[in-house]
């Protein structure tokens, strides 16, 4: 996985790394823009980019010309660069070191390295001169930056701050270290009066991992045989006299110790604290909405997504929604209808909405945008996919595919059950007809002789209605 979501913030992304190293290998040649007022210099500053990822990509402290040595070879095998381009780039970043390098002691057998670092700490100084080791010193380059030189591949979503009214990228750049990782302003973020301070937050993530007990220690003011009550002792915007506000819970999850997190949130300021019950062997079994039945309900859908896609299982990021172009786009409901149809003409299979080919759960609010504003919503698409399933495929065939929705992580997903037809299904599509197919783990096009072929083996002893 090249990129994760956690709660719809991007938490973590190496797209431009997985791009720059397929296009060396393919060797596909590398779009320069013009960014700069010369062409030259676009082309220098495109180069050193690509150089930097590629260096701290590597096991670059400890190997450092080892690294430059594989990252030449590479460019140079790729073609689009000259050796004394890049031989610039990297003189320009060289630098001297007395920290040495593990590549360097090995290959400096000859030298007394406890007695350099010794001499470096002036502990034991003679006048012989210091052994230095050239190094590099690339900068890490953000997620704006890669956008601005035409090297970021996702569809990031800009998010306003409510604070400074400032636009925020949905990117790791602005995303807390941590447990929580919060999506955060980066203008706000430094000027909280203390961690409790919700400024500039514009997506919580998972409930604290720990909670800041020594700065403002939750007050617990009852407990009982049914419920709890705890209050957030130095509220900002607390309602009540005694200027204290309720916590509610907000999530509870396990951490990696088999204890629970008990996630808390003010109602008033919405800051966030923890609660670590103790657990029996350090595991907690997950109960139904009820409580009637003590017992671990799985989630079906969950496990669906973990296992990827497969000759019985595929995976649409949106009915509608074109998240490459960001905007409603009609022809993504073929595709749609012809994973359908695929799963009809072999042995059935499962069509989930709203995940994308990365196991990441994007849910279906882009398409809800593209309906009319009285139909945004479950029932709407439903609606929707059905007008698709009737255009593309034929009414009649609706009797074998069930149309259901579940919310995972607070996402809806639609999940399509589809059924083999008892008789060959084909796609209309621009006055023709097409006949698709599940095979293995993509959805093909066969051509007249294949689909002969394909009936004849599937359907020719099969009394058809």
């Amino acid at each position: 996985m090249t990129h994760v979501f956690e709660n719809g913030i991007l938490v973590s992304c190496d797209e431009c790394i997985i791009d720059i190293k397929r296009r060396l290998k393919q060797k596909i040649p590398f779009e320069i823009k013009d960014f700069r007022d010369d062409p030259e210099a676009s082309r220098k500053e495109t180069l050193e980019f690509i150089i930097a990822t590629l260096y701290h990509s590597e096991n670059c402290l400890e190997r450092p010309h080892s690294c430059r040595k594989k990252i030449t070879k590479l460019l140079l095998e790729h073609g689009q660069f000259k050796e004394e381009e890049i031989n610039e780039i990297f003189d320009k970043h060289s630098y001297k070191s007395t920290n040495y390098s593990l590549e360097f002691m090995e290959n400096h057998p000859e030298e007394d390295f406890i007695k350099l670092t010794m001499e470096r700490f002036g502990i034991e100084r003679d006048k012989t001169p210091i052994t230095e080791e050239t190094k590099y010193n690339f900068p890490f380059s953000g997620c704006d930056y890669k956008m601005f030189i035409g090297f970021c591949r996702m569809d990031v979503e800009i998010l306003k701050c409510p604070d400074c009214g400032n636009e925020v990228m949905n990117t790791p750049d602005n995303v807390t270290m941590g447990y929580e990782h919060d999506l955060v302003c980066p203008f706000c973020i430094n000027n909280r009066e203390d961690e409790f301070d919700t400024k500039g937050l514009l997506k919580p993530g998972n409930p604290c991992h720990h909670g800041f007990w020594d700065t403002q220690k939750p007050e617990i003011i009852y407990t009982g045989t049914d419920y709890f009550a705890i209050f957030h002792p130095k509220c900002k915007k607390s309602k009540r006299e005694d200027k204290k506000g309720l916590m509610v819970v907000n999530g509870v999850w396990v951490d990696d110790s088999g204890r629970v997190v008990l996630g808390l949130e003010c109602i008033y300021c919405g800051a966030r604290n923890a609660l670590k019950p103790f657990t029996k062997g350090g595991k907690i079994p997950l109960l139904n909405e009820s409580g009637a039945e003590w017992r671990r309900v799985e989630s079906p859908i969950l496990e669906i997504i973990n296992n990827g896609e497969s000759n019985k299982v595929e995976f649409k990021s949106s009915l509608r929604w074109d998240y490459k172009q960001n905007r409603a786009n009609g022809e993504l409901e073929y595709v749609i209808a012809k994973s359908i149809a695929g799963f009809m003409n072999a042995d059935g299979g499962i069509l989930l909405i709203g995940v994308d080919d990365y196991k990441n759960i994007l849910g279906l609010d882009k398409d809800y945008l593209t309906f009319g504003k009285d139909k945004q919503n479950r029932d709407g698409f439903e609606l929707r996919l059905r007008d698709v399933i009737n255009k593309y495929i034929g009414k009649k065939y609706q009797r074998f595919i069930r149309i259901t929705f579940e919310n995972v992580y607070g996402k809806e997903i639609c999940y399509v059950d589809v059924r083999k037809s008892p008789e060959p299904i084909f796609i209309k599509k621009d006055g023709r007809n097409e006949f698709v197919v599940r095979l293995g783990n993509r959805t093909q096009i066969l051509d007249p002789k294949e689909t002969m072929e394909y009936i004849k083996m599937h359907w020719e002893n099969n009394e058809i209605p």
